[in-house]
């Protein structure tokens, strides 16, 4: 018997599949915001003998292994892409912080993510006020490690699982990391409760 909201997600799509349905369509929405209250969600419509019909479904680590590990599924559309992969890069961050602390999670994560010049994300990178984490611990070694796999495994997903070439899977990639820097350190919130000059011309 499911135990958890994302098994339970898993044996309903399992059993459509096993009936001869199939997921024929899919959207997400990492659903961002300043007054962000809604979890991020899947939308798949699922084609069955009976018809089409269209399943709502938030986001969990176990559905995603599901529809990226086993159904190789992609989303209908690329800003849904890059959106589904934020939402990785961001559960995975939450990750480290529980393990590592947040403030010193996030400021490996701009380390990782400046020795990276492949994706363009300087003005990013150069908002996300972090300290310069001490690199010289077991501590240290860890977190980066666990976060540059996140990245580097998710852009070989990409490609692996989801037959993206390498121009398309960097192109997601560079999209979800913006979104991911954005939404740790609050860019757009800050940018709409307290307007830069710049931003104003």
């Amino acid at each position: 018997m499911a135990s958890t909201r994302g098994q339970a997600q898993v044996a309903f799509l399992s059993s459509v599949k096993a009936s001869g349905g199939k997921i024929a369509g899919a959207r997400f929405s990492l659903q961002r915001g300043p007054l962000k209250f809604i979890e991020p969600t899947y939308w798949l419509t699922l084609d069955q003998a009976g018809g089409r019909s269209l399943q709502e479904l938030p986001w969990t680590s176990e559905l995603e292994e599901y529809l990226l590990f086993q159904l190789g599924l992609k989303m209908d559309a690329e800003d849904d892409e890059s959106q589904r992969f934020a939402a990785i890069l961001l559960n995975n961050l939450r990750k480290a912080e529980s393990i590592h602390g947040k403030d010193y999670a996030r400021a490996v994560l701009v380390e990782v993510l400046r020795a990276k010049p492949g994706y363009d994300l300087a003005d990013l990178l150069d908002r996300a006020a972090t300290p310069r984490p001490s690199s010289g611990s077991e501590h240290y070694r860890d977190c980066r490690t666990f976060l540059e796999h996140s990245v580097d495994g998710l852009r070989d997903s990409a490609q692996l699982n989801l037959e993206y070439g390498p121009d398309e899977a960097s192109r997601l990639m560079e999209a979800a990391l913006r979104i991911t820097l954005d939404e740790a350190f609050h860019i757009s919130t800050a940018d709409l409760l307290f307007p830069r000059q710049d931003a104003r011309g």
